[in-house]
């Protein structure tokens, strides 16, 4: 097990989310009627407070500006007990536009701000240690600063420091080199069905034989197959591990739940499996709640897993 005092540290994007729902998504050229929701703070954010609701120490380390936008991330974050730890820079950070159908599925466009102005000398201000787990998104390195940050950083890591990517829909806009360039520095990759078809090389499913060819030796995936579960795959064998059934409300929250679990349950030291089984029950019980930030918390995860005694 890792020590009590390891963290999870995040370099990656946090954004305003303004969601807007509608019955359906408006084709080119076309209007329809929808209802503005509440703006929140979303991508990374939404990861880490799912995190932190499992009981572990959280870090951020996207760069937060002087803007409302800043301002509201920084209220959220601070209230989750989720350090920043860059500094603070002129500007704002980006949006994410979300457009919800009424069946939960949904649609977004998102811009840049301040959030991806990150340097090698801010990451070097936090002290890494063996068991600490960086979180990184696929999507961020669209940015070159972004890119030439982590390049930087990653070599001077511990050895025993867990760097885990994100794929994320936007992986579907990055050159695949961009992410080529990351890979060997991946210890475990997260991603659905969808966003597996992007990853370079894939040749649109995820195997054995990409993880070998393309991740460090005793690097894993994650890949998740909607309600059924989600797949361990390392290089030498790949295993289905299920989830729970539950009525779907919105899938809005689902990546960031399960992630953020999943990287909570590594920063504790818990193996692959029992990580991705409780990450499993997480996305679950988001699927079955409205909005973004709708990670459960560590004893709602408990009880569920209780419930349905599949993890025992």
């Amino acid at each position: 097990m890792a020590a009590e005092n390891n963290k999870l540290v995040s370099v990656a994007a946090v954004v305003l989310t303004l969601p807007l729902t509608m019955a359906q998504l408006p084709e080119r050229g076309t209007t329809v009627l929808g209802t503005a929701q509440r703006p929140g703070v979303g991508e990374a954010a939404e990861v880490m407070l799912a995190a932190a609701r499992q009981g572990v120490s959280v870090v951020n380390m996207s760069c937060l500006g002087t803007g409302p936008n800043s301002t509201q991330a920084r209220k959220v974050l601070r209230e989750a007990n989720i350090r920043t730890e860059t500094v603070e820079v002129v500007g704002d950070i980006g949006m994410k536009i979300q457009m919800i159908e009424a069946a939960g599925y949904y649609a977004s466009v998102l811009t840049a701000g301040v959030e991806v102005d990150i340097s090698s000398r801010e990451l070097s201000k936090v002290a890494m240690n063996p068991g600490d787990v960086v979180y990184i998104s696929a999507g961020d390195l669209a940015h070159a600063s972004y890119r030439t940050a982590l390049a930087n950083w990653f070599p001077t890591l511990p050895e025993q420091v867990k760097v885990v990517m994100a794929a994320t829909p936007q992986i579907s806009q990055i050159e695949p080199r961009h992410v080529s360039e990351v890979l060997p520095h991946v210890d475990v990759l997260t991603c659905n069905e969808h966003e597996a078809r992007f990853l370079p090389g894939s040749v649109g499913y995820l195997s054995c034989g990409y993880v070998a060819e393309k991740l460090p030796e005793s690097a894993w995936v994650v890949e998740r197959i909607g309600s059924y579960g989600a797949k361990l795959i390392d290089a030498q064998r790949e295993t289905m591990v299920p989830s729970i059934s539950v009525k779907v409300a919105d899938t809005l929250g689902v990546g960031s739940a399960h992630t953020g679990v999943l990287l909570a349950e590594l920063v504790k030291g818990q193996e692959p499996t029992q990580a991705l089984a409780r990450a499993n029950v997480a996305g679950a019980l988001a699927a079955g709640k409205i909005g973004n930030d709708t990670c459960p918390t560590i004893e709602e995860i408990d009880r569920r897993i209780s419930e349905v005694n599949i993890y025992r």
